[in-house]
């Protein structure tokens, strides 16, 4: 189960270790919605200390979300990209 990263404690990620996955979520210009999911490892972390819990929560503060799923020890950093790209639908509609 996800959770927001900036409302977990600290003592629940204590002592473990997470990949850092950045995902990217491409955005269609017309309607906004998305149109498909870049992900990437960025590197893994180790929680040994309130320092390392505050560094998590300030590299998460630039992207627009961040979300933490301890059953895959992963902390998800997401951010939305407009490519260009468009929906067929949205095509159509212009």
């Amino acid at each position: 189960m996800r959770k927001n990263l900036s409302e977990v404690e600290f003592e629940f990620l204590k002592g473990r270790s997470f990949d850092l996955i950045n995902v990217t979520e491409m955005l269609c210009e017309v309607c906004k919605k998305k149109l498909g999911t870049k992900t990437k490892f960025i590197r893994k972390v180790q929680v040994l200390s309130k320092e390392d819990f505050q560094n998590l929560l300030s590299r998460g503060s630039v992207h627009d979300r961040m979300e933490v799923d301890v059953e895959s020890g992963q902390i998800l950093f997401f951010d939305h990209d407009f490519p260009g790209d468009i929906h067929r639908e949205c095509v159509d509609k212009l």
